[in-house]
């Protein structure tokens, strides 16, 4: 069998395929993997090496456990010692000096001024204050987080243990959608206004509510992925005091964006307010200011390159490290290209690449891959048609970045494409003319009037709500909460168009082919049936498949047999041998 999952179910659960050898071994330095899970060639090797090393202990991730009427409660994982700090094989002490970070300058922390409340006349036509200098702006300390972002487990109670990057790196599997831009503005708009549909792109896809033979009380694999290849040091963390590190780093090396781009200070674009950019992020100091003044690179993008300088490059080949007159420029880009490559967030920028001639693209990371074909090609047609819709209609998609923090987290949820809300712009066509489109307050559904003839979706109705009247409170708010449902199929009775509903529209205006234009519809009707919850995801279907197996003993834990009875009726989906209704209409 050869089937497109996310993850192989009972990775790291003892023997779980023939010879694949003794775990601790040295390369992967995992108690529940053994070495020949990894590719022995050096980059692969460097990569989870460098990981583990600057953590300075392997990495722990804890995935909470689904309860199940029979789920052992309180839960324990037995294949790895309650302490973490304790587990795995200690590389060197926390404080050791690779706490310093890159050697390129010293760093500070930028935070979003004024608040998110502020008017929008006390802006610049760039979106920048007006009334502060950015001197100012870059050298703001605020305090540092009271927690980090992503916390070691204290221990095991509850939840299934990971112990090695490679459940991150080798597993997860991600669908990467990659567009090319004319040139950077447009690669900057791309970047900012794909980034707020990402979480509902992530409920929507969501793949892997199985993790190390177990049942997880999650269905999407995208912070599991992100905890496992956090190399942060516990200085970083905010674990231990500062001693040596540049500073508090709030998110791993893989997760959401820390900034919007916005556009370059030379034009306006009303729909950017500063405020949008809202969370705290640590930068490189030195190398800010040489893009700024040395290059004339303008702020906001100087600070989104200047991010990367605040962490490690894991590893090097020796060729680029060559002072030769033939490889210096190209090294040049490549060690770039390394930095991005170990900084990956739900949308990548990407410089031209001289190699290739290769143009501004912009990368769309947070679809899992899907089961069969079609359903690849209809979420990767929709990006594409979204991206050209953003272009063409200027639409208008911003969130706070602490909004969409919220969202993403929301995304991981059980059934989130059905039964969760997510924060979203209610006019995605305004703002564009400078206006704040609203009060800028956030509407929340259990704050908002019940309307009597507006039907309820799930999401709604497990809220209690039946929907709301388009006046008052939500009439003015700039976001609400809503469902994916009306988030891409719109809704009247809330006053949403609908993402979906303005694709069409466009399908309307391109002139194709009819035959083409039809295929393209169709791949847009599974998108459109799964939001609506017509179509349920593949997490809802490999959940419902292990909990309505005649063996399963309904306490989370999937069996060899179960795993093997799952992806045999898996292939035969895949193949057209059987039909799954419930899955692809």
């Amino acid at each position: 069998m050869l089937l497109s999952i996310s993850q192989f179910p009972l990775l790291g659960t003892g023997t779980y395929i023939d010879h694949q050898g003794a775990p601790n071994g040295p390369l992967l330095r995992s108690q529940l993997l053994p070495d020949i899970c990894l590719n022995s060639q050096p980059p692969f090797t460097l990569e989870i090496g460098g990981i583990v090393d600057r953590r300075g202990v392997v990495p722990y991730t804890g995935v909470p456990v689904f309860r199940d009427t029979n789920t052992v409660w309180p839960f324990v994982d037995e294949d790895l010692p309650a302490d973490p700090y304790k587990g795995g094989i200690l590389t060197q002490s926390c404080e050791s000096n690779r706490d310093s970070a890159c050697v390129m300058g010293s760093s500070t922390v930028a935070t979003a001024t004024p608040s998110a409340a502020a008017a929008p006349a006390d802006l610049s036509a760039n979106g920048l204050p007006s009334n502060a200098p950015w001197d100012a702006l870059l050298n703001s300390q605020p305090p540092p987080p009271s927690r980090p972002l992503l916390l070691e487990p204290p221990s095991n109670k509850n939840c299934v243990l990971l112990d090695s990057p490679l459940f991150g790196i080798g597993s997860g599997g991600v669908l990467r959608v990659t567009l090319c831009a004319a040139d950077l503005d447009e690669a900057r708009s791309l970047h900012d206004q794909l980034a707020p549909i990402s979480a509902i792109m992530a409920a929507l896809t969501a793949a892997t509510p199985i993790v190390k033979g177990h049942l997880v009380n999650r269905d999407c694999y995208w912070d599991v992925q992100c905890s496992t290849v956090d190399d942060r040091s516990a200085q970083e963390r905010g674990i231990v005091p500062l001693t040596t590190a540049k500073g508090t780093l709030l998110k791993s090396r893989y997760g959401s964006i820390d900034m919007y781009l916005g556009p370059d200070e030379t034009r306006a674009d009303p729909a950017f307010r500063r405020v949008y950019n809202d969370c705290h992020f640590t930068y490189d100091k030195q190398s800010f200011w040489k893009m700024k003044e040395d290059h004339g690179i303008d702020s906001l993008l100087a600070l989104h390159v200047s991010r990367l300088f605040v962490r490690d490059i894991h590893y090097a080949s020796e060729n680029m490290l060559s002072t030769g007159e033939t490889s210096s420029a190209m090294s040049g880009q490549e060690h770039f290209k390394r930095f991005l490559g170990c900084s990956r967030q739900n949308i990548c920028l990407y410089p031209p690449n001289k190699c290739t001639s290769s143009g501004w693209e912009v990368e769309f990371m947070s679809l899992e891959a899907q089961l069969t074909d079609a359903e690849n090609a209809a979420f990767i047609t929709f990006i594409v048609l979204l991206s050209r819709v953003i272009i063409s209609y200027r639409l208008n998609l911003y969130l706070p970045i602490s909004l969409m923090d919220q969202n993403m987290a929301r995304s991981q949820k059980v059934n989130a494409a059905g039964e969760q809300l997510f924060f979203f712009r209610r006019d995605v066509f305004g703002g564009r003319d400078g206006k704040s489109n609203g009060s800028g307050r956030i509407s929340k559904r259990a704050n908002l009037t019940p309307s009597r003839n507006t039907r309820p979706t799930s999401a709604s109705a497990e809220r209690g709500t039946r929907g709301m009247n388009c006046s008052g409170v939500y009439a003015k708010a700039e976001y609400v909460e809503l469902s994916v449902d009306e988030i891409l199929n719109g809704s009247e009775a809330f006053g949403v168009t609908g993402i979906l509903n303005i694709i069409f529209t466009y399908l309307n205006t391109m002139r194709l082919e009819y035959d083409v234009e039809q295929a393209l519809r169709r791949q847009l009707l599974l998108v459109k049936r799964r939001a609506s919850g017509k179509l349920c995801t593949l997490a809802t279907w490999m959940r419902n498949f292990v909990r309505t197996h005649p063996e399963y003993q309904n306490d989370s834990v999937v069996s060899q047999s179960i795993n093997y009875d799952m992806l045999r009726a898996m292939n035969d989906i895949e193949e057209g041998r059987v039909a799954a209704p419930e899955l692809l209409g």
